[in-house]
């Protein structure tokens, strides 16, 4: 699949391109990482947020490499040199073509926001499929596949290459579409440059990545970028519509600043597509679907949290961009039992009720601590922690949160990556009433999890947020395997009563 094919076929795609030296070799691979340059390999020297690719043109050149694309000229002897203006718009192009431009015989619906991407993703999976679409492809952030065909993945969104390696794969195994999460990282990074997305879905907006963007307004931009992308001159597609929830201020103004064929989506109030009548319980989340149009469906969703309801709109307002009434998207919501990592149940009965949620964000983990406030626990214990090398401020926004709503909280390591573990943590505690009752810090995350079920009570929830689906941790730059699912069953085994 796309193993060869001619160097002036394939920088045929680069506009405004300086050439020199060319020699029309055969590519067999096209990369920007140095480790894997070989001959007959074009690298592309691309920018990154913490290194710069034209500093290992070198490393490159002695692996063999006999072509290289650049920005801007650089001393290069004996090989072919391709001058662009943005090498990372550059290596999106190539890689398209590489593989075959395998993004224009697909259906390609995106889905951006700052929360609910996944479940989103899942729940629109599962309505095409139901409503006999055929196979869909899946790409995001508990990883990509095609069927029970899945694979764990490194990005929400792969950079380039992986990116049209995977779509000519997926179309490989008879996929006519793909729904993919798409994240603010990839769009200010070009991952999806050149894609023309049938269909755009905007979830919500709150505080996220501000390690990675300098300002909010910033991430805001970069969301706003990939939504009005759907109606950019430079497509080669028609015209992308937009689906979007009016229930998040950033998310609504750029709904409703969009020029293009837009559906909204509310939990809240009336929209095209919306929910009233919520009944959330840990059994399974009710609601009434109403579809502009059309006649009004009950929901018996399986996915628990009323939050799960905002997400469940969003999938059924793309599925009626897509032609799919009303039975289909019952039928396709309802199909889904779960989304690993969202708000899992673990225990319950004689034992404590055991929550796992990827929730890692101020936002998200308010919402799962509020829900679980409404299951009416006799008492709530959090467990969490924020990952290292990342956005600092949200540190004790999530400390203040956890502490507000809980009644006991154990603050613990998440993935502390290249930081000192303590000074996370003395960062969440900066946003807390240290000499309040009920607070607890475990660095060990194990030795958390462990103490929190053990100090609950039949009865009592047990919150476990930050990690969700992962199986692992990080600490320094190893990656250790750790999975919240594993170790809350483990603890619930010798959890006993005293």
């Amino acid at each position: 699949m796309g193993t060869e094919i001619q160097l002036s076929r394939l920088i045929a795609v680069l506009k405004n391109a300086n050439v020199h030296n060319m020699r029309d070799i055969a590519i067999t691979r096209v990369t920007n990482d140095s480790r894997l340059a070989e001959q007959g390999a074009l690298f592309v020297a691309t920018k990154g947020s913490r290194t710069d690719g034209h500093s290992f043109i070198g490393a490159a050149l002695k692996r063999g490499v006999e072509a290289i694309v650049t920005e801007g000229h650089v001393p290069v002897c004996d090989v072919t040199h391709v001058v662009v203006e943005d090498s990372t718009k550059a290596l999106a192009e190539l890689a398209s073509e590489f593989y075959g431009n395998p993004s224009r015989e697909l259906r390609l619906f995106g889905v951006t926001g700052t929360n609910g991407k996944t479940s989103t993703a899942h729940l629109l999976k599962s309505i095409c499929e139901v409503s006999s679409w055929g196979r869909i492809g899946v790409v995001g952030t508990i990883g990509h596949g095609v069927g029970e065909e899945f694979e764990t993945s490194v990005h929400t969104t792969p950079e380039p290459v992986t990116l049209h390696r995977l779509f000519a794969e997926m179309k490989t195994k008879g996929c006519g579409g793909v729904v993919m999460e798409v994240s603010s990282h990839a769009i200010r990074q070009q991952r999806v440059w050149g894609v023309d997305f049938e269909m755009g879905m905007l979830t919500n907006i709150t505080r996220d990545h501000l390690d990675f963007h300098p300002t909010f307004e910033d991430y805001v931009s970069a969301k706003r970028e990939f939504c009005y992308s759907l109606v950019s001159k430079d497509r080669k597609k028609k015209d992308g519509v937009l689906v979007y929830s009016k229930d998040n201020d950033h998310s609504r103004e750029i709904g409703e600043g969009f020029s293009g064929r837009k559906i909204a989506t509310s939990t809240e109030e009336q929209a095209d597509v919306c929910a009233t009548d919520v009944r959330a319980t840990l059994q399974s989340t009710r609601f009434v679907l109403r579809v502009k149009g059309e006649e009004p469906v009950e929901v018996n969703l399986k996915l628990l949290g009323s939050f799960s309801v905002s997400n469940a709109v969003l999938a059924a307002g793309g599925a009626h961009v897509l032609g799919i009434g009303v039975d289909g998207i019952k039928a396709g919501l309802e199909a889904v039992a779960r989304v690993p990592g969202r708000f899992e149940a673990i225990g319950g009965g004689s034992r404590p009720l055991v929550i796992v949620d990827y929730s890692h964000t101020p936002d998200s983990l308010e919402r799962t601590l509020l829900f679980c406030r409404v299951l009416q626990p006799k008492r709530l214990i959090t467990v969490f922690g924020c990952g290292g090398d990342r956005d600092r401020g949200k540190r004790p926004l999530m400390g203040e949160i956890a502490q507000r709503i809980s009644h006991i909280c154990f603050v613990t390591s998440d993935n502390p990556r290249s930081e000192d573990p303590l000074k996370i943590i003395d960062d969440i505690l900066s946003g807390l009433e240290r000499k309040r009752s009920g607070l607890f810090v475990e660095i060990d995350r194990r030795e958390a999890i462990r103490a929190a079920v053990r100090a609950a009570r039949v009865g009592d929830v047990v919150a476990i947020c930050g990690k969700g689906h992962e199986d692992y941790q990080i600490i320094g730059t190893t990656r250790y395997h750790f999975d919240d699912r594993e170790e809350a069953e483990k603890a619930l085994d010798e959890w006993r009563v005293d």
